[in-house]
Protein backbone atom coordinates (compact mmCIF):
# COMPACT_ATOMS: atom_id res chain seq x y z
CA UNK A 1 0.00 0.00 0.00
CA UNK A 2 1.34 3.42 -0.94
CA UNK A 3 1.99 5.81 1.94
CA UNK A 4 0.49 9.30 1.89
CA UNK A 5 3.96 10.76 2.52
CA UNK A 6 5.87 8.77 -0.12
CA UNK A 7 6.42 11.79 -2.36
CA UNK A 8 7.37 14.31 0.34
CA UNK A 9 8.99 12.25 3.06
CA UNK A 10 12.76 12.51 3.47
CA UNK A 11 14.23 9.03 3.41
CA UNK A 12 17.82 9.82 4.35
CA UNK A 13 19.70 12.35 6.39
CA UNK A 14 22.48 12.70 8.91
CA UNK A 15 22.48 12.57 12.67
CA UNK A 16 25.05 14.84 14.29
CA UNK A 17 26.47 14.05 17.74
CA UNK A 18 28.35 16.73 19.61
CA UNK A 19 29.91 17.50 22.97
CA UNK A 20 27.50 20.28 23.92
CA UNK A 21 27.89 20.94 27.65
CA UNK A 22 25.79 24.06 28.21
CA UNK A 23 23.81 22.19 30.87
CA UNK A 24 25.79 20.86 33.83
CA UNK A 25 24.10 17.47 33.87
CA UNK A 26 25.13 16.79 30.26
CA UNK A 27 28.67 16.30 31.59
CA UNK A 28 27.43 12.99 33.01
CA UNK A 29 27.02 11.66 29.46
CA UNK A 30 29.83 10.17 27.38
CA UNK A 31 32.23 12.80 26.05
CA UNK A 32 31.48 13.59 22.42
CA UNK A 33 27.93 12.27 22.76
CA UNK A 34 26.11 14.85 24.86
CA UNK A 35 23.69 16.20 22.24
CA UNK A 36 22.32 15.12 18.88
CA UNK A 37 20.31 16.62 16.04
CA UNK A 38 19.43 16.03 12.39
CA UNK A 39 20.71 17.46 9.09
CA UNK A 40 18.70 16.81 5.94
CA UNK A 41 19.88 17.61 2.40
CA UNK A 42 17.04 19.44 0.69
CA UNK A 43 15.96 18.45 -2.79
CA UNK A 44 16.16 20.59 -5.86
CA UNK A 45 19.82 20.58 -6.80
CA UNK A 46 20.82 23.37 -4.44
CA UNK A 47 23.41 22.82 -1.71
CA UNK A 48 20.79 23.55 0.88
CA UNK A 49 20.44 21.75 4.19
CA UNK A 50 17.73 21.71 6.83
CA UNK A 51 18.97 21.54 10.43
CA UNK A 52 16.45 20.43 13.04
CA UNK A 53 18.02 20.88 16.46
CA UNK A 54 16.02 20.10 19.62
CA UNK A 55 17.61 22.29 22.30
CA UNK A 56 16.54 22.20 25.93
CA UNK A 57 14.69 25.51 25.63
CA UNK A 58 13.39 25.42 22.05
CA UNK A 59 13.35 23.56 18.76
CA UNK A 60 15.64 25.26 16.24
CA UNK A 61 14.92 24.76 12.55
CA UNK A 62 17.20 26.52 10.11
CA UNK A 63 18.37 26.25 6.53
CA UNK A 64 22.06 26.27 5.65
CA UNK A 65 23.24 27.08 2.16
CA UNK A 66 26.66 26.35 0.78
CA UNK A 67 27.95 27.41 -2.60
CA UNK A 68 30.70 24.78 -2.41
CA UNK A 69 30.51 21.02 -2.84
CA UNK A 70 27.55 19.02 -1.59
CA UNK A 71 29.04 17.51 1.55
CA UNK A 72 30.62 20.74 2.82
CA UNK A 73 28.32 21.00 5.86
CA UNK A 74 29.01 17.39 6.87
CA UNK A 75 32.77 17.92 6.61
CA UNK A 76 32.47 21.17 8.56
CA UNK A 77 30.65 19.43 11.41
CA UNK A 78 33.33 16.73 11.50
CA UNK A 79 36.07 19.38 11.68
CA UNK A 80 34.19 20.81 14.66
CA UNK A 81 34.75 17.43 16.39
CA UNK A 82 31.18 16.27 15.84
CA UNK A 83 30.40 12.71 14.87
CA UNK A 84 28.15 12.57 11.85
CA UNK A 85 26.43 9.38 10.75
CA UNK A 86 24.18 8.83 7.74
CA UNK A 87 20.78 7.48 8.66
CA UNK A 88 17.94 6.00 6.65
CA UNK A 89 14.62 7.39 7.80
CA UNK A 90 12.09 4.59 7.93
CA UNK A 91 8.40 4.63 8.54
CA UNK A 92 7.88 3.75 12.19
CA UNK A 93 5.48 0.96 13.14
CA UNK A 94 1.84 2.09 13.04
CA UNK A 95 1.54 2.36 16.82
CA UNK A 96 2.38 4.93 19.47
CA UNK A 97 6.08 5.32 20.17
CA UNK A 98 7.12 4.27 23.68
CA UNK A 99 6.67 7.00 26.24
CA UNK A 100 9.83 8.86 27.05
CA UNK A 101 11.22 12.15 28.23
CA UNK A 102 11.34 14.71 25.43
CA UNK A 103 15.06 14.94 24.76
CA UNK A 104 17.28 15.35 21.74
CA UNK A 105 17.55 11.55 21.57
CA UNK A 106 13.80 11.01 21.67
CA UNK A 107 13.32 13.67 19.01
CA UNK A 108 15.91 12.15 16.65
CA UNK A 109 14.48 8.65 17.23
CA UNK A 110 11.08 9.92 16.08
CA UNK A 111 12.53 11.45 12.91
CA UNK A 112 14.58 8.36 12.06
CA UNK A 113 11.70 5.99 12.88
CA UNK A 114 13.22 4.10 15.82
CA UNK A 115 10.82 2.77 18.45
CA UNK A 116 13.13 1.48 21.15
CA UNK A 117 12.44 2.27 24.80
CA UNK A 118 16.00 1.34 25.85
CA UNK A 119 17.74 4.09 23.87
CA UNK A 120 17.95 7.17 26.07
CA UNK A 121 21.44 8.62 25.58
CA UNK A 122 23.07 10.01 22.44
CA UNK A 123 25.78 7.33 22.63
CA UNK A 124 23.18 4.53 22.71
CA UNK A 125 21.51 6.09 19.68
CA UNK A 126 24.88 6.33 17.91
CA UNK A 127 25.56 2.62 18.53
CA UNK A 128 22.09 1.69 17.27
CA UNK A 129 22.50 3.76 14.09
CA UNK A 130 25.92 2.22 13.42
CA UNK A 131 24.41 -1.25 13.84
CA UNK A 132 21.50 -0.47 11.52
CA UNK A 133 23.74 1.07 8.86
CA UNK A 134 25.87 -2.11 8.69
CA UNK A 135 22.88 -4.20 7.60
Amino acid sequence: MRNLYDDVYFRRGYVVFEDNTTLWWLRLLKKGFRHCYVLIKLRGGRNSWLEINPLSNQLVVCEHYSSSEEDYLIRLRRRQNCRVIAADFVQAPPKCAPLGVFSCVEFVKRIVGIHCFGIITPYQLYKKLKKISKL
